[in-house]
């Protein structure tokens, strides 16, 4: 989703959300004078026999939500799990398989966009969704779908803001100060699951999917990914100012290109992402070129993960692929700076096999909703990450390659 799209959908949550959010919940408030709010779902409304789960933005947290998944899947086995979220993230969905049915919000045009609402609202209803569970984080659309969904149990994180509380009937603690998969878990707790696996889901790549890389693969004169790491130069939409400054990753590849003579570089992303990928290769040295092997856009979601499962090492920005990669259980070097990695990054024993580098500005973390917008004390310049040098990488690259 491009960066203009983006914005210009936080913009029409903000302005043309409220207003709704704020109608709804007078509407709310009028026709139950007694509302009454719950700190977890009532014994009387569980097992539930359907429960939609909202997500839309991030890819590394729609996968970290997997384990929420998992939990209520082994303690309520009969119960139907419907997604709703937006198209792009339906592969990663069906990966994972996270949900029995998935519902898609395109946002392609605003005839397209209405249509998809309309459809979704009315498909809810006609399922009587028992529980809708909110895991947005303060969106005002999110919380719109999840009251029009009809559902009598609305979970959510709490917000002591009118147009939220009046709508979200079981509130959910967001702690920052607690890492993502313990929050989520407190989605679990008030479902009254006790025992939980905080640790994602793990993926497993077919072998078919394998071979097929594998061939895409020695058509670009690559017989192995033995000796190759990855690299993700790329961030999301939703806040590029996490991307480590192209002059850095071209230094950093030319430094371990220098060292490690007989190894190669993957670089990874999108389709959306290629013109960047292009600037960064047009920056390191054309005697590079033959050892840098540009996949950009060039294979599926299915195929990234295989690629990622066999390099060695797999080095990127705090988004979506660093969550992946974890994944399918290939070591990393993940750089931070306006995320926050105490919220997002290795959980626990997961800090064995994966690398963060963090120099901690007085103003970072900066990404989260209402807390402030990315980058707006620094201009979007991101002094966090350019405090990150090459040579931090470098370090920790040869610790890593050293081991088996």
């Amino acid at each position: 989703m491009r960066v203009e799209k983006v914005s210009l959908l936080k913009f029409i949550d903000h302005w043309v959300g409220g207003p709704i959010c704020i109608a709804l919940s007078c509407f709310n408030r009028l026709c139950h004078p007694s509302y009454k709010r719950h700190l977890s779902i009532p014994r009387e409304a569980l097992p539930p026999r359907h429960i939609l789960i909202i997500k839309f933005f991030g890819l590394g947290s729609i996968t970290l939500a997997s384990a929420l998944i998992s939990n209520i899947r082994k303690t309520y086995k009969d119960s139907k799990i419907i997604f709703l979220t937006f198209k792009d993230n339906v592969p990663i969905l069906e990966i994972l398989s996270l949900a029995d049915e998935i519902l898609v919000i395109d946002t392609k045009n605003p005839f397209i966009l209405l249509g998809s609402i309309w459809r979704t609202i009315f498909y809810c209803h006609s399922q009587k969704i028992d529980i809708a569970m909110d895991i947005e984080f303060y969106s005002k659309f999110s919380t719109i779908m999840s009251f029009l969904s009809g559902a009598p149990l609305r979970m959510g994180f709490y917000l002591a803001r009118f147009w939220r509380d009046s709508l979200v009937n079981v509130p959910i603690y967001f702690n920052y100060s607690r890492h993502i998969l313990e929050i989520y878990g407190m989605f679990a707790g008030a479902l009254l699951i006790e025992a939980q696996d905080f640790y994602p889901k793990e993926v497993s790549i077919s072998e078919d999917k394998r071979k097929e890389l594998s061939g895409f693969l020695k058509t670009l004169n690559v017989p192995d990914l033995e000796n190759t790491i990855g690299l993700n130069i790329h961030a999301s939409d939703v806040a590029l100012c996490r991307r480590w400054p192209l002059p850095k990753f071209v230094a950093l590849a030319e430094q371990f290109l220098t060292e490690y003579s007989q190894w190669k570089i993957i670089l990874t992303g999108v389709k959306s992402e290629k013109a960047y990928a292009r600037e960064f290769l047009s920056l390191l040295p054309s005697q590079w070129h033959s050892r840098v092997i540009d996949l950009t856009g060039e294979i599926t979601l299915e195929q990234f993960l295989a690629l990622v499962s066999q390099v060695p090492l797999f080095i990127t920005n705090d988004t979506g692929p660093f969550h992946l990669a974890k994944a399918v259980g290939t070591r990393t070097i993940s750089l931070w700076g306006p995320g926050s990695v105490d919220l997002y990054g290795p959980y626990q024993k997961e800090k064995d096999s994966h690398d963060v580098i963090y120099k901690r500005y007085p103003c970072s973390p900066c990404l989260y909703v209402y807390r402030t917008d990315p980058g707006f004390f620094c201009g979007q310049k991101a002094p966090c990450m350019e405090a990150i040098g090459p040579m931090d990488v470098m370090v920790i690259i040869e610790q890593r390659l050293s081991k088996p």
